[in-house]
């Protein structure tokens, strides 16, 4: 590849989409840190941040935070949350923990950790086992099928409604509505008006579910997720429906969208490498050690941004107030500095200690229901894949690095 030109990253990237990482390791190789022009804004600058170790002081340190504060100078053209005029959006992403920064994100965050680790007390690893071993079942018996739409989407979708407490039969319009509500999280670069028009009717469909939703609990508590947060004793500054309401939507979104995007990259790697799948099969003691490795060298989230809420240096680069930050957590967990043979599956290296869960004090609040929705959903995988081989076509990748993965994974029968 040739020399990289900091102006042709994104596009680049783009043009590759399903497989990004040989535009990564370009980059990477000429600078763990590049100052690049972001699409969709004219000339505004960005940071690339490439290597792991310059990842980690990003994401982990105090100086870089999630939204631009008014006297960096970079509100006026990057809007922290949602821009003027949508109002059920900019209500309902505020409140979501992503877009929030200390001292308010420690508060919230500790108040709904402690939630979710009593809900994971109560049986939920049960119901998921449950879930996979229905899907499985259905699907070795059909002809061919769709692995995201009736697999990948539907495990994690399945166990976040038995977390929150709500009904199975929600699930297809739930995750209709999020990924309205999702689309818009890239209106900074791609999403134009009559997107984030969808996405508004759709965080205002959302917003009103989940009020009838935690009223009904209000009337009738149960041991699900919705009952501890209604239970939970917070802080009267922080007590109220919006903060409620946001937080339930954002577990949904966090929760069933990443992993969809997880479980999806895994089973197409099991797809193209017939040995890797067959080992997996024979040593399924791997499979926790498979799961670290899959999400390592195949994160669902490529890249995560900050705000530089101070001047900082980092590998050598000054970082200026009010700069934006890109981490690309693709390109970091794949850093031959931390990771030996990064473009090899081994199983026999500790991958713990990936960035896929990001870093930090934003490091991933369901990384322990995420793992072991992982876990579960590849010992599905393992049972559903022999036999089978990827249907004719090219398989269509997700627009963007926010959230990355296969929309569609044909499979058939394999002759």
């Amino acid at each position: 590849m040739s020399k990289p030109d900091p102006e042709e990253f994104h596009r680049r990237v783009l043009d590759r989409i399903e497989d990004p990482y040989p535009v990564y390791r370009a980059y990477r190789e000429a600078g763990t840190l590049h100052r690049v022009l972001r699409p969709g804004t004219g000339r505004a600058p960005e940071w690339l941040v490439l290597g792991y170790e310059e990842a980690a002081v990003v994401l982990a340190g105090r100086a870089f935070g999630r939204r631009a504060g008014p006297a960096s100078g970079a509100g006026e053209r990057e809007p922290a949350v949602a821009p003027p005029g949508y109002p059920e959006l900019a209500a309902l992403l505020g409140n979501w923990l992503v877009f929030m920064d200390p001292p308010r994100h420690t508060r919230v965050r500790a108040v709904v950790a402690e939630c979710i680790a009593q809900r994971l007390r109560t049986g939920v690893r049960g119901r998921l086992k449950e879930n996979v071993g229905t899907l499985v079942d259905r699907l070795v018996k059909e002809p061919g099928f769709d692995l995201v739409d009736e697999f990948a989407a539907v495990v994690p979708m399945l166990t976040m409604l038995d977390l929150l407490g709500l009904p199975h039969q929600d699930h297809e319009w739930l995750r209709g509505q999020i990924g309205c509500v999702q689309q818009a999280g890239a209106y900074r670069s791609v999403a134009d008006g009559p997107r984030l028009a969808v996405a508004e009717r759709a965080a205002g469909a959302l917003t009103e579910y989940f009020r009838t939703a935690l009223a009904r609990r209000r009337r009738d508590p149960r041991r699900d997720l919705l009952s501890l947060l209604l239970a939970a004793p917070w802080e009267e500054d922080l007590a109220g429906e919006d903060l409620l309401v946001a937080t339930c939507v954002h577990l949904l979104a966090a929760g069933h969208e990443t992993a969809t995007a997880a479980l999806s990259k895994s089973a197409r790697l099991l797809l193209r490498d017939r040995a890797l799948l067959a080992g997996l099969r024979a040593a399924r003691d791997l499979v926790p050690a498979a799961v670290d490795e899959f999400l390592r060298l195949e994160p669902p989230t490529q890249t995560v941004s900050r705000w530089a809420t101070q001047d900082e240096e980092v590998a050598g680069h000054r970082i200026g107030r009010g700069d934006l930050v890109t981490v690309v957590l693709g390109a970091a967990n794949r850093d031959p500095a931390q990771f030996e043979e990064p473009d090899t599956v081994r199983f026999d290296r500790d991958s713990r200690k990936h960035c896929g869960f990001g870093m930090g004090g934003h490091y991933c609040l369901g990384s322990a229901l995420a793992r072991t929705e992982m876990e579960a959903g590849l010992r599905g995988l393992l049972d559903l894949l022999p036999g089978r081989r990827p249907a004719a076509g090219a398989v269509p990748y997700r627009r963007g690095l926010a959230l990355h993965g296969p929309l569609r994974l044909p499979v058939e029968r394999a002759e």
